[in-house]
């Protein structure tokens, strides 16, 4: 027979896990579109997606680069990035942050 006391737990763990993924995905939500700048004060671009670890905190960001030959985006780790009102902030300088290559997201 289950007693109460573990159908109560296993509850409480399953309301617990729906609302930390829900938690994670208005978290990448949050950052997207935001606008990101290198360490040099020139805008790169902004946060396209952001991509969660089995666990629901954010890892990676894809940055998708402004200018006029914009390219595919950038990924960069989501621990690289420091929030500055509004926006992030990188510790690349723009010139890095164009050389660095960019991420396929075609399915082969």
């Amino acid at each position: 027979m289950i007693k109460p006391r573990y159908v109560l737990a296993a509850g409480l763990a399953a309301g617990l896990m729906f609302a930390f993924a829900n938690l994670a995905s208005a978290q990448g939500a949050a950052l997207e579109g935001r606008e990101v700048r290198a360490s040099d004060g020139a805008v790169v671009g902004t946060i396209a997606k952001v991509i969660a670890g089995a666990d629901g905190r954010p890892l990676q960001v894809l940055v998708q680069p402004k200018g006029a030959r914009p390219t595919g985006p950038r990924s960069l780790p989501y621990k690289a990035l420091s929030a500055d009102g509004d926006r992030f902030v990188i510790p690349l300088s723009k010139a890095e942050f164009d050389s660095m290559p960019a991420v396929n997201l075609a399915v082969k």
